[in-house]
């Protein structure tokens, strides 16, 4: 290989430059390489480079560290083979020297434009700080370190150096390694000057942490502010020792609520975790003062230490309530800080708190005696608090909470104005259905402005919007509420005569717009378009909707990207951000256009050649470019703050920096090599700002990493680094291009390469680097499951090594990596893997895509550091979110019902399994990503994969779990206040009788909280008499002495004359050691039940209390009479008859119907998902009552202590013994009739105990703390009778679950409290639909049929909004319709576009199988857009290719009266089932142009041939010859470009080829492929080219096509597998071709070697070669 030195001289030979002084270029790369290996390496054990370049040394130091397949790594063939794989399946082409130095000269060309001065500071090492910031940005970046020792910078200074490009992240990195063994004073006035991003926090921390050694920091004398501290990564809080705690005085620090607001949620976790470690929890909450001072840090503790608060007599509630309403905190921790305030407080921040409380919170304030405000008096604070907001963020129970109080109790169909007025905002809670029998004439414009908010949807405005035409028919000019714009019909948007002028309501049209239909939206576009391109408009459209100019193509945008650009200036430095942030909404294609069209202006280029001028592409701040000094940057911390300076400026730029994210290949390519850093920083800022599952495209991805071994061969020529495989090339990385990169490009290599890259350091940083990726980024990148596996083992070992065993720090450094680990993480302490879940993973991290073993994996972690699932609170499901996917379904039967109703509103709203995924390999259209996870653990057998299929199961386990907590909260609500009576469903009574847990069916929990409510009220009134006093005071006493008795007899202990206070003492010290076995908890749970009885019994008569004041009837106040209290029962009838029989929450059995298969069902093996094998088979035994007498099968007699009703005497209890409880036994169904040949089978320690939500005495919730005592004698024991009461009452709480005291008080008396119910003993309300939210795609279309048909009507756009995985959609539309009246009736039929725009996404169900229910008539063409959406449609149904015929027949259109360009655009798939003379005939040229990139483009299509010709004819009438096409060209045409003739293909340039898509190759035919050559096809999108099919390749593709397809393809498991099995198919016609075929020119362009370069390099290759 030539030595660099000699390079540079074939360099300067290329060059000429007048100031060029011989030899400079020499003595800089001298310079360079010099410093570079004696400058100390970033990574985490600083050393100079020296010692591990040349790469000798890098081998030898993984042998002497014993690095895992040190002896591979270090193998040169292992070598050699990595660096092939790569060239043959990514495209990784070889980098010579020789080019690389084209890159190096745009270097040097940028340095002949310094001053002389400057130029010789440099070279003598005299450069001042002024010097080195006029210094290129890639200078800058590129300098080895010891250029910035010497310049005499302080903190403030290096921070001035970052904060000139706040985006550029690199430099940022850049600069803080730099400063890692300067002092800390000089460090933290870095970080107090830094104007840090937001998005950077959590990286820069990573730099502090792992970087700056912050933990070990005792012998300071400069402490940081808590703005550094709280970006620390969770393991580096934890790892700060003691000294360097108090020496920083993070205790002060901690005080500082404004910063703490900064730290994620995560963070929280860690720092409290780590304070109340140190300072304990009396500093945290103990006194007042430390309430004050630390209180906010509450928002990162467990539970269970929250609720000490509750009583706590030293601590004022009104600090609470401060701590409450200042900081930000999980709703479960509000909820648990909620019961320790007092009502005065609880009253005050009740609005700012109610979304954050749970339902029985709410019912419960609103049931507290003496409260200041009614619901109704909140009416307006909450519609403030609520609708208000950006986004609606309240759980549907507590929104229908506080709306039933609004509602009046007459049917809809008898509303009067009032009634509609009096529920306001709140009619959101209506469904279009129930909207529909509400009187028009109560909806004129005045109730409009009372009822509407933007929460509403497009089916409830649609009626709501009906209505009012329906009462304000006469008035023709009425102006419509801005709201209700989002429900006009196109042929209203498009009339001469719309409700709104375009000059004056554009702005609310354009906002309204974001709740169309396509067809509205197409509309919407074209009364746009006449003045499309006016500033003004153009500004509007910019900042509200730019994806108005989605119809626009590429061309025209380009031509009128001048326009454009006037728009941004002329909406002003007010709107810079927001237009910044909303134009990359626009589509990728004019994105794409726009840098193309900037790309050719004057100035654009680096000349000579195409490079881009860095400066333009970057909007930089130059001499020629001043920002107005008049303009104040209102965020100067902003990622964009510098473009925003540029924007200011007088010399106006066409702001390409604006448009980064829709870089090409072909412009990625053309970015100066030295400024890759600089410029990949800021496109990735653009490209994850779109949203936490937001993915860069494929090609783009695929195009940055090959940029970055552009830049590494920059470096490697730079610093003198002989380089010759590409394990070598990426050891040339530092932890700054690392964290710049990013993991989601590094995937790119994929796994082996990763893992056996040479230096030990980039390697384990690298990999961290990936570990830190969101596991999303995994199923959509060049990583197969392998892959995953290979990385996370070579990370694990590495740490171990480091660490010397698993603890949280090497959990939290391989991070999203550990589930693909092995058994040696479950080595890791319990608070290690607990802290790791709660402090380390976000909720993006935790939606794992895992194989069965690595599931069980995870499982096996989970149950090791949060305890059997029987014991899990609320916080700990929600902590674990989407891992919960891992467990068993044992596991999740055996979640305390309480725990899992508190987390279900945060389980459904965090989960990502529903979402969408774009550009999963072979998938044409978004999948869902629990699909997707199918797709890539299938490999090449895709989602039909045994493994897929799984991973389909555990999904709707999971989903399933989810609606069944939000049933339970629907439960709560039902039960406990009184439904409106337009919202009571037709089987209500039948379904509340059937969810009693006693054969009585009597909800003794709410009857008991009515009974005390009523003595305290009157007690606080003065209205009971002394001897009602006296009665009700012995009633206390005599219960709490039965229950104090009955307690010890349960225990086996001797009460021996223990006072009240002492036995409550030894129950307490009983319950906090955990000495209770399982059937002594379940029976001091049932003593719970008993002691409510016993106090309804005798206190209904001291209080002279009537069946109709408890709202029962006669027979069942009599009931409550007769029956037997405070019955013990032997342990071992426990065990068999309370303990036995549980059913588990999914019943394994429920069968599909219409033979859907077992994925789509989701069936799950008993053995792949119970815990323990063993179990015992359902006996069907009935539970016995409580009241019975005796257990005739049972051979354990109870222990009787009372056996007879209340009225008669008591008698001692008998002591108890104690058994162990059964081993895991299966339950009988659970409430609903069930078939009786169904069981379920759960595992021992799964089953093992019984939690019941319902064993806390409603005393302690429901009956109030008295008020001051009465003077009266009498009076004076009853106060303190009832407080003892309430102290008993709480240690008969769930005795393995701490405290749900309020929580439980609310939950009826079913057995749907005390064990989760499955899926089909349930029966589903809307309420419990909306609930779950995208989870309820889950439901069966047998739990659609359990509904009732009113519920199912009013849940119409619920369920057709849900995102149904395709394969159900057909059974899920059966079971609708079914249920539908409206659908059975020949009279309401056909569907029409209002019921079209709720049946959304059940549409394509419709079409196939129903189709004739379906009116294609024009006027509900908006509904039909709906349909026309779904490119999943098959193109071969006859049904679905019917229906545009339909409408063409039905609307009379012909080629005199074709389609209009919104009904061609509504149609949209549809128009697949066009016929050859149709599409010549019915889309004219202008609607063609109209809805190509926006609606022909996503077809996906098969078309004849001559259709073919005459689409592609009009493809280039528009666009021109196919030679000329840019990327954005041809990515607009989508699949049109299918139906290029094989010659147009053939002529598109090879940089274009990035714009083929996926729908274009799938339907490309063999001999249309084979006209593209190995260029074109290499140059192909990774996406694009997985579409490729064998039949495609077949009989005969040639050596350099099927090279191009492989090296654009080879991500794609499938097509790799297709390739390396056509091989030997090929070699015949391999050796044909080689006869005849020359070879293929190399690729120029710019990546090309000047020719005058190359012959100096062969000259001074002989020169080398001969010694001359």
């Amino acid at each position: 290989m030539l030595t660099v030195v000699l390079l540079f001289v074939a360099a300067v030979s290329a060059l000429s430059d007048e100031d060029l002084e011989p030899g400079q270029e020499v003595q800089i790369l001298k310079s360079l390489a010099l410093k570079f290996r004696t400058a100390e390496n970033d990574f985490t054990q600083a050393s100079p480079n020296s010692a591990y370049f040349p790469f000798v040394k890098s081998r030898k130091e993984n042998e002497r560290i014993k690095r895992l397949n040190s002896s591979t790594v270090n193998s040169d063939v292992y070598m050699k083979k990595i660096t092939e794989q790569l060239k043959t399946w990514r495209g990784f082409e070889e980098i010579d020297s020789a080019v690389a130095l084209t890159y190096a000269n745009l270097m040097f060309e940028t340095f002949y434009n310094l001053s002389p001065d400057l130029r010789a500071s440099f070279l003598q090492s005299s450069m001042s700080a002024d010097d080195l910031q006029k210094l290129p940005l890639s200078w800058q970046y590129l300098l080895p370190h010891q250029f910035y020792d010497d310049l005499g910078l302080d903190g403030a200074g290096f921070a001035e150096l970052v904060n000139s490009s706040p985006g550029n992240t690199a430099m940022l990195y850049k600069i803080a390694m730099v400063l890692r063994d300067e002092s800390v004073a000089m460090r933290d006035a870095f970080m107090n000057n830094l104007n840090l991003p937001d998005q950077y926090r959590e990286d820069m921390g990573y730099i502090l942490g792992y970087r700056w050694g912050i933990e070990s920091e005792a012998d300071s004398n400069f402490d940081y502010t808590m703005s550094t501290l709280l970006h620390l990564p969770s393991d580096v809080v934890m790892g700060i020792n003691n000294a360097t705690f108090d020496n920083l005085n993070i205790a002060d620090k901690l005080e500082d609520t404004s910063m703490w607001g900064l730290a994620s949620p995560q963070s929280k976790v860690a720092w409290f975790t780590k304070f109340e470690g140190r300072k304990g929890w009396r500093e945290v909450a103990g006194t007042p003062h430390h309430m004050v001072r630390h209180g906010h840090l509450l928002s990162g503790a467990p539970l269970d230490k929250l609720r000490e608060l509750k009583g706590n007599k030293e601590i004022e509630t009104s600090l609470l309530a401060e701590v409450l309403d200042n900081t930000e905190m999980n709703p479960l921790r509000v909820q648990e800080l909620w019961e320790a305030l007092a009502d005065v407080d609880r009253e005050k921040s009740f609005i700012a708190q109610a979304s954050n409380l749970d339902v029985s919170q709410i019912l419960s304030h609103y049931d507290t005696p003496n409260i200041i405000h009614t619901p109704h008096q909140h009416h307006v604070m909450l519609e403030n608090a609520w609708f208000t907001q950006d986004k609606f963020n309240v759980p549907w129970v507590n929104f229908l909470a506080i709306s039933f109080s609004y509602m009046n109790n007459e049917e809809f169909v008898s509303w009067t104005y009032k009634e509609l007025q009096d529920l306001g905002k709140f009619v959101a809670i209506l469904s279009p259905a129930e909207i529909d029998h509400i009187p028009a004439e109560d909806f004129n414009s005045t109730m409009l402005a009372t009822i509407l908010s933007s929460t509403l949807s497009l089916p409830q405005l649609n009626s709501i919007y009906l209505k009012y035409l329906d009462n304000n028919y006469q008035v023709a000019d009425a102006t419509l509420n801005p709201l209700l714009l989002s429900a006009l019909p196109s042929a209203t948007i498009l009339s001469a005569n719309p409700p709104f002028i375009w000059s004056q309501d554009k702005t609310n049209l354009l906002v309204a717009s974001a709740k169309y239909s396509p067809g509205q939206m197409h509309s919407l576009h074209e009364i746009a378009k006449p003045g499309h391109w006016a500033p003004s408009n153009l500004s509007a459209i910019l900042s509200t909707h730019p994806q108005c100019m989605s119809d626009v193509n590429p061309r025209e945008f380009r031509a009128k990207l001048d326009y454009v650009v006037s728009a941004i200036y002329t909406a002003g430095p007010d709107k810079f951000h927001i237009i910044a942030t909303k134009v990359q909404k626009l589509p990728r294609h004019l994105l794409m256009a726009w840098l193309e069209e900037a790309h050719t202006r004057p100035g654009s280029k680096r000349l000579p050649g195409e490079w881009w001028n860095s400066d333009v592409l970057l909007d930089r701040v130059t001499s020629t470019s001043v920002p107005d000094s008049g303009t104040i940057n209102p965020f100067p911390s902003h990622p964009m703050a510098a473009q925003f300076n540029r924007f200011t400026s007088a010399n106006r730029s066409m702001l390409p920096s604006l448009a980064l994210a829709g870089m090409s290949c072909h412009c990625i390519n053309l970015v100066e090599t030295p400024d890759t850093m600089e410029v990949l920083a800021l496109y990735r800022y653009h490209t994850e700002s779109q949203g936490k599952i937001a993915a860069m495209p494929s090609s783009a991805r695929r195009c940055w990493a090959k940029k970055v071994r552009q830049f590494l061969h920059l470096k490697a020529l730079l610093f003198n680094v002989t380089v010759n495989s590409e394990s070598e090339l990426l050891s040339l990385l530092t932890t700054a291009d690392i964290k710049t990169i990013g993991g989601e490009i590094f995937l790119t290599w994929g796994g082996p390469a990763l893992a056996s890259i040479t230096h030990p350091e980039v390697m384990h940083e690298v990999l961290m680097n990936v570990g830190h990726t969101r596991p999303h980024l995994y199923l959509r990148n060049g990583v197969t499951y392998n892959c995953m596996k290979i990385m996370a083992n070579a990370l694990l070992d590495t740490m171990i090594r480091e660490e010397g065993g698993i603890n949280f720090r090497v959990l939290a450094h391989v991070h999203n990596l550990v589930p693909y680990t092995d058994t040696r993480v479950l080595k890791a302490g319990p608070a290690d893997i607990r802290l790791y879940v709660s402090s380390v993973l976000s909720p993006t991290c935790k939606a794992v895509c895992l194989m069965k073993k690595e599931r069980e994996l995870v499982r096996q972690m989970i149950l090791q550091s949060y305890g059997p699932p029987s014991t899990w609170l609320p916080l700990d499901l929600v902590e674990l979110g989407d891992l919960l996917v891992v467990m068993a379904r044992s596991d999740l039967a055996a979640v305390n019902p309480t725990s899992l109703r508190m987390a279900s509103a945060q389980l459904a709203s965090s989960t990502l399994f529903a979402s969408s995924l774009t550009e999963i390999r072979s998938q044409s259209s978004p999948l869902l990503y629990h699909e997707a996870c199918g797709a890539w653990l299938g490999g090449k057998d895709g989602r039909q994969s045994d493994e897929a299929v799984a991973m389909f199961k555990q999904w709707k386990m999971l989903a399933n779990f989810i609606v069944v907590g939000n049933f339970l909260q629907v439960e709560v609500l039902q039960k406990k206040i009184d439904i409106p009576k337009p919202r009571r469903s037709s089987n209500e009574f039948r379904r509340k009788r059937q969810a009693q847990t006693s054969t009585d069916g009597i909800d003794y929990k709410s009857i008991y909280t009515i009974v005390m409510n009523d003595m305290k009220a009157k007690f606080d009134a003065k209205e009971l008499s002394d001897t009602q006093k006296m009665e009700a005071t012995r009633v206390i006493t005599e219960t709490q002495k039965k229950l104090g008795d009955s307690s010890f007899a349960v225990l086996g202990l001797e009460r021996e004359g223990k006072t009240q206070s002492e036995v409550l003492a030894v129950l307490a010290e009983y319950k906090e050691a955990g000495n209770m076995s399982e059937a002594q908890n379940v029976q001091v749970q049932m003593l719970a039940v008993d002691t409510q009885v016993r106090m309804i019994q005798e206190l209904v008569q001291v209080l002279n209390l009537s069946a109709d004041d408890l709202e029962l009837t006669e027979e069942e106040l009599g009931t409550i009479l007769a029956r037997h209290t405070f019955v013990l029962r032997s342990p071992g009838a426990v065990s068999t008859t309370m303990l036995a029989n549980r059913t588990l929450p999914f019943d394994e059995t429920s069968e599909g119907t219409d033979g859907e298969s077992v994925a789509d069902e989701l069936l799950i093996n008993d053995a792949e998902t119970t815990s323990n094998p063993a179990s015992i088979e359902s006996k069907n035994a009935p539970e016995a009552s409580p009241s019975e007498d005796s257990d005739d099968n049972s051979n354990n007699a109870e222990l009787t202590t009372d056996a007879t009703p209340a009225s008669s005497g008591t008698t001692a209890p008998s002591p108890g013994t104690d058994a162990p409880p059964s081993p895991g036994i299966t339950a009988p169904p659970s409430p609903d009739t069930v078939s009786s040949d169904r069981s379920s089978s759960a595992s021992t320690s799964s089953t093992a105990s019984t939690i019941s939500s319902t064993v806390s005495s409603a005393a302690s919730s429901s009956t109030p703390t008295s008020t001051a005592a009465t003077t009266s004698s009498t009076s004076a024991p009853l106060n303190p009778l009832i407080e003892e009461e309430n102290d008993f009452s709480e240690l008969l709480k769930n005795t393995e679950l701490t405290d749900f005291i309020i929580f439980s008080a609310y939950e009826p008396e079913s057995a749907y409290f005390t064990t989760l119910p499955s899926m089909d003993s349930i029966t589903l309300s809307c309420d419990v639909v909306i609930a779950a939210g995208s989870s309820a795609s889950s439901i069966s279309s047998s739990d659609i049929a359990r509904m009732s048909s009113k519920e199912v009507m009013n849940c119409l756009s619920t369920l057709g909004h849900l995102p149904w995985p395709p394969s159900v959609t057909k059974s899920i539309w059966k079971a609708v319709k079914e249920k539908v009246d409206s659908l059975q009736d020949s009279t309401m039929l056909p569907i029409k576009r209002d019921e079209m725009l709720q049946f959304g996404t059940l549409l394509p169900a419709i079409a196939a199988y129903d189709s004739e229910l379906l009116d294609m008539g024009r006027k509900n063409i908006d509904g039909i857009s709906l349909l026309g959406r779904f490119r999943t449609l098959s193109s071969d149904d006859p049904a679905i290719l019917n229906l545009v015929q339909l409408f063409i027949t039905l609307n009379n259109v012909s080629p005199t009266n074709p389609f209009t360009s919104t009904e061609a655009a509504s149609l949209g798939q549809l128009l697949c089932g066009l016929r050859e003379d149709q599409w010549r005939d019915l889309i004219t040229p202008s609607v063609f142009s109209s809805i190509l990139t926006e609606h022909l483009a996503l077809l996906d299509c098969s078309v004849s041939a001559t259709t073919s010709v005459h689409l592609s004819t009009m493809l280039t009438t528009l666009y021109g010859s196919t030679a000329n096409w840019t990327s954005s060209d041809l990515l607009s045409t989508g699949w049109m470009a299918s139906t290029l003739s094989v010659v147009q293909l053939s002529q598109l340039t090879h940089h274009a080829m990035e714009g083929l898509t996926g729908q274009a190759v799938k339907h490309l035919s063999r001999q249309q492929l084979g006209s593209l050559s190995h260029h074109q096809l290499s140059n192909l999108s990774p996406h694009a080219a997985s579409f490729i099919s064998r039949e495609q390749l077949l009989p005969y593709t040639n050596m350099h096509r099927r090279r191009g397809i492989r090296a654009a393809g080879g991500e794609d498991e499938k097509l790799v597998d297709v390739m390396e099995d056509i091989e030997s198919e090929m070699q015949m016609g391999d050796m044909k071709d080689m006869m005849t075929s020359p070879e293929p020119e190399p690729t120029g362009g710019v990546g090309a070697i000047y020719p005058t370069c190359r012959v100096l390099v062969c000259i001074l290759v002989t020169m080398v070669t001969f010694g001359l």
